[in-house]
């Protein structure tokens, strides 16, 4: 069950090196005119930040509760 847990608590990690990758990604193509991809790589970069928070949350609450 342990090893469950500390995967659980990765999850976020996970999530905010994706929203770094995709933030990287936005960066490199602002200035390119490639717009539906510069509003792609935005997009996810915002999505995987909030699964990033979210995920932070709930296990936050979890581990209070328990």
């Amino acid at each position: 069950m342990k090893t469950l847990e500390y995967l659980l608590y990765g999850l976020p990690l996970i999530f905010i090196y994706l929203s770094r990758v995709y933030m990287r990604k936005f960066k490199r193509l602002n200035g390119t005119g490639k717009i539906p991809d510069i509003i792609g790589a935005k997009r996810r970069q915002n999505i995987y930040l909030f699964l990033a928070v979210v995920s932070s949350a709930l296990i936050v609450l979890v581990v209070i509760q328990f």
